[in-house]
């Protein structure tokens, strides 16, 4: 990954992380139950691996060089983690509906929206000169 992805998909970290926190200090006072815990931990998790992933896939989109051929990777690079996330999803609802809290992984997983949208303020956080 180039320097300058590298440092947008730590901005954008940087804002999952408090999404998270946020979620799970408002999840202490309202829901303090284990399996809420675990299902924000895992949709955390699930957005840090999706922005590695777009971060990735774009670099390799933009190196082909050719509009078709970028959107289809784009395309099939997007297919492919949405796929795996319903998976993610059903498994959990199938196999531990008592240990980890569906809703709860989808609202961590909404962290890569709400880093998304704080990654211009975390920039200036961090980046001031």
């Amino acid at each position: 990954m180039e320097r300058a992805t590298k440092i947008l998909v730590a901005e954008i970290s940087a804002g999952i992380l408090m999404h998270n926190v946020l979620c799970a200090v408002l999840a202490g006072i309202f829901f303090p139950d284990p399996s809420v815990f675990a299902g924000l931990f895992l949709g955390m998790v699930c957005a840090e691996l999706m922005i590695v992933h777009m971060a990735f896939c774009l670099e390799r989109s933009i190196d082909t060089g050719d509009y078709s051929a970028a959107n289809k990777k784009t395309v099939a690079g997007s297919l492919l983690r949405n796929f795996c996330y319903l998976v993610l999803l059903l498994v959990i609802l199938w196999k531990f509906p008592d240990k980890i809290n569906v809703l709860a992984v989808v609202i961590g997983a909404l962290g890569l929206k709400t880093g998304a949208y704080l990654q211009p303020a975390v920039h200036r956080i961090f980046c001031k000169k």
